[in-house]
């Protein structure tokens, strides 16, 4: 008999991928910003460079579109997961993580807001 490991799906809704330069940070002391990898209405996943330092500190979500100049930010957050990406080159001492962020309430306007960015600044299903 097999043992077979079957993956669940526990997302609610769909994931988009995000175009290139859209950034989000987790703000605190030792801030961490990186590229978002992707988003739905209710959360989103980004990967950033691994300095060591906890983002569990983490008080404030931004997120930042640089070249079209929006940004969402005072998102209230749960971070969902925090793991280390497998390096793709032996050679590279960069360690890279991922996180996974549940938003919390949002006001009207960051619903509007993130809405506008999904609708506009995605390519498609994750």
């Amino acid at each position: 008999m097999q043992n077979r490991s079957v993956s669940i799906e526990r997302r609610q809704q769909k994931r988009f991928k995000v175009v290139e330069g859209a950034f989000a940070a987790l703000v605190n002391p030792t801030s961490k910003l990186g590229q978002i990898k992707d988003i739905s209405k209710l959360g989103l996943s980004f990967c950033y460079i691994d300095s060591d330092d906890e983002t569990d500190n983490a008080r404030e979500l931004k997120i930042i579109l640089g070249h079209r100049g929006l940004c969402l930010d005072k998102v209230p957050f749960k971070k969902v997961a925090d793991f280390e990406i497998q390096k793709e080159y032996s050679f590279s001492s960069i360690k890279m993580r991922q996180i996974s962020i549940q938003f919390g309430e949002l006001s009207p306007y960051q619903q509007i807001l993130l809405d506008n960015f999904i609708q506009n600044y995605t390519l498609g299903e994750a």
